[in-house]
């Protein structure tokens, strides 16, 4: 009860406070007399104040859609991603007390769905999302949720660890950071596990080199979804980088990293199923690899897909659809590079 009434008295004293921040209340003349204003003058408040006022109902449609949703998980955490984009855009306009926004946050994570608004919220800032970036804002709401026993707490500790490695938005310290992504690890985090199986394969951040639990984390952030860890352990093994050299298993990791839509592994996968690379030649294969990776403007990629289409490898051969992607290559490269002579894409 008392819990209640302290909340309606925080409703209140936002709303008060939004009142007269979107009044834009003005000291009144000494003389009694209204103070002529211009045409901007009179229409500013009011313009503010509209605007305060769209946004409130889009935040009311929001959370009512949220509502909606609730039996419906995927669809319900995009409502929710709704709501919290709103509060963030409110909070940096002033349009809502960080207490309200705390409230609604408190509100889901009692709910047991495992939502974690503090963080969505967090990310927004960190990134500029839809709202001009605030890296301590982002930290402060990182910080609110992991305070919190039994939210996602995996997104928000490995941010933070970043944040702190970076020096963005707090003091750079790499004790910390590096302590906040052992937290993320514990909690499964792909991205985490990839970073700190990273630093193991390499020795770097601290970390003696130690292949064997650099590749444990790396295969667990892999298979956990993190596609730059599919990336790197194809490399790894396909170059002998402190593993034995196995193009089986960085065809592998490879397609793995393909499948997730990364366009150098599309096109590595094109064209070793060219070749007969770690996998059996397949000219169909390759083509299909290839044009995936050229759709999403990989230079080489465009240029094997001309050469496809010369020789007829894996498609019937199409002159003019051959010459069609090899002057797209050129002028996509020239555009990149500031020059017509063309450059291998890189990685």
């Amino acid at each position: 009860m008392v819990m209640a009434m302290m909340k309606k008295v925080v409703s209140l004293c936002a709303a008060s406070s939004a009142f007269f921040f979107l009044c834009g209340c003005d000291r009144a003349p000494s003389s009694g007399e209204k103070r002529a204003a211009s045409s901007a003058e009179r229409e500013k408040p009011s313009a503010v104040r509209k605007e305060a006022e769209t946004w409130r109902e889009r935040l009311d449609a929001a959370v009512a859609g949220s509502v909606r949703e609730k039996e419906n998980d995927s669809e319900h955490v995009k409502a929710l991603n709704d709501v919290a984009a709103l509060y963030a855009e409110g909070l940096q306009n002033g349009w809502v007390h960080p207490l309200d926004v705390r409230a609604w946050c408190d509100s889901v994570a009692e709910a047991g769905s495992g939502y974690s608004g503090e963080t969505v919220i967090g990310a927004m800032f960190l990134y500029g999302t839809g709202i001009k970036r605030d890296a301590v804002a982002a930290r402060e709401w990182f910080e609110y949720g992991l305070a919190r026993p039994g939210t996602q707490r995996g997104n928000a500790l490995y941010m933070l660890g970043m944040m702190y490695f970076k020096g963005d938005g707090a003091d750079q310290d790499l004790n910390k950071a590096l302590g906040l992504w052992h937290k993320a690890v514990d909690e499964e985090h792909p991205a985490a596990m990839g970073l700190l199986g990273r630093a193991y394969m390499e020795g770097k951040m601290g970390f003696e080199k130690d292949a064997a639990s650099g590749l444990v984390l790396l295969e667990k952030a892999a298979n956990g979804g993190n596609t730059p860890s599919s990336v790197y352990l194809g490399n790894i093994y396909a170059k002998g980088q402190g593993v034995e050299r196995d193009m089986e298993r960085a065809m592998k990791w490879y397609e793995q990293a393909a499948s997730a839509g990364d366009a150098h592994s599309q096109y590595i996968v094109g064209l070793a199923c060219l070749e007969g690379s770690g996998v059996p030649v397949d000219e169909g294969k390759a083509f299909s690899w290839l044009r995936l990776a050229a759709g999403q403007d990989h230079v080489n990629a465009m240029l094997m897909l001309s050469v496809c289409y010369s020789t007829g490898k894996g498609t019937p051969q199409d002159a003019d659809m051959a010459e069609v992607w090899k002057k797209k290559a050129l002028q996509l490269n020239a555009e990149r590079e500031g020059s017509p002579a063309l450059q291998t894409q890189k990685r």
